[in-house]
């Protein structure tokens, strides 16, 4: 298989433009205004922190990333999660939503990805010693809410994502050229976290890529969207889908367009790299269309997972442990 453009993944798949442009058009009757005014709001900032493309080029490469999500099965994963934080083989990202629990449960990620443009997104850091985010490097679009921008005491740099929306890629390109340094704008992939799992793919060059807490989905309609916090998304709409045992786990219409961007991505270059679903519940990584699991994402605990990425690290190669 012939692994896309890292530059223009975008623009070289037609049909991941199509989603990501319809996918756009639901988002962009809610948020086009405020990408906008934060897009021109973050100009200064930007030029003074710069391209997060251009500064963290290669900055891991041969290293494994973990990629945290903000579902209620990371809660059982921290014991390990805290280990692994000293592990100079591993690179800890997290997001917006589970900053505050990391930082509590004593998780500090390497890095935190953000491109929240409203203002509801400060009630996620509202009670956050935001102290702690003085070692913590903030990977954020140039669309992020200023006042989230005004709270990090870490190092920030910008990056300028595709948005699938005329109005506000032209004038992303217009006040930021060359957006990211290269002129092209980063993959649109549908949420800060499937946007980090870029990010480390192709910048910090981290072809091992573990998945931790990303569900996507719920054991049933009631349980809370986050492990630590009753939330509004609590009341949106579940359906049921299938999870990775076979069995039913109930996911929403925005889970569901996240799950279909990450799948779609990692299966496109799947010949260079190796995904670790080890979330440990949900349904990333299974689909109907091709009778359960699909084969470019394998579903491993977190221990195993992380074996599987240490002798990767070590010797090039995987091995498979049976009941993984």
């Amino acid at each position: 298989m012939a692994i896309p453009d890292p530059v223009d993944y975008i623009g070289a798949n037609a049909d991941w433009d199509k989603f990501s442009r319809m996918v756009s058009d639901n988002t962009g009757q809610h948020y086009l205004k405020m990408w906008l005014v934060n897009a021109r709001k973050n100009e200064e900032r930007v030029k003074k922190h710069g391209w997060a493309t251009e500064i963290l080029q290669d900055a891991h490469y041969g290293k494994t990333a973990v990629l945290i999500g903000g579902s209620p099965h990371v809660a059982t994963q921290l014991d390990t999660l805290r280990e692994l934080q000293d592990d100079p083989g591993f690179i800890l990202i997290g997001i917006t939503s589970n900053l505050k629990f990391l930082l509590t449960n004593g998780i500090r990620p390497r890095y935190v990805m953000i491109a929240d443009a409203e203002p509801a997104m400060v009630r996620f850091w509202k009670d956050v010693d935001m102290d702690q985010t003085k070692d913590i490097v903030l990977i954020t679009s140039i669309c992020t809410l200023p006042e989230m921008l005004d709270m990090w005491c870490g190092p920030m740099y910008f990056l300028a994502i595709y948005s699938g929306l005329k109005k506000i890629d032209k004038t992303m390109h217009r006040l930021y050229n060359p957006v990211n340094g290269c002129g092209a704008l980063f993959h649109a992939l549908c949420s800060q976290y499937n946007t980090g799992t870029a990010f480390a793919y192709n910048v910090f060059q981290t072809k091992i890529l573990i998945f931790v807490g990303n569900e996507l989905g719920f054991k049933d309609k009631d349980i809370p969207y986050y492990p630590d916090r009753k939330d509004y998304k609590d009341n949106w709409i579940r359906k049921p889908h299938m999870d990775i045992y076979g069995g039913v786990y109930y996911s929403n219409y925005m889970l569901m367009s996240l799950k279909l961007s990450l799948e779609d991505y990692l299966g496109k270059i799947c010949g260079d790299g190796w995904f670790f679903n080890c979330t440990e519940a949900g349904i990333f990584g299974v689909s109907a269309r091709h009778n359960g699991h699909l084969p470019w994402i394998k579903q491993l605990t977190l221990k195993a997972g992380l074996m599987q990425a240490r002798m990767i690290m070590q010797t090039g190669q995987p091995f498979y442990l049976k009941g993984a």
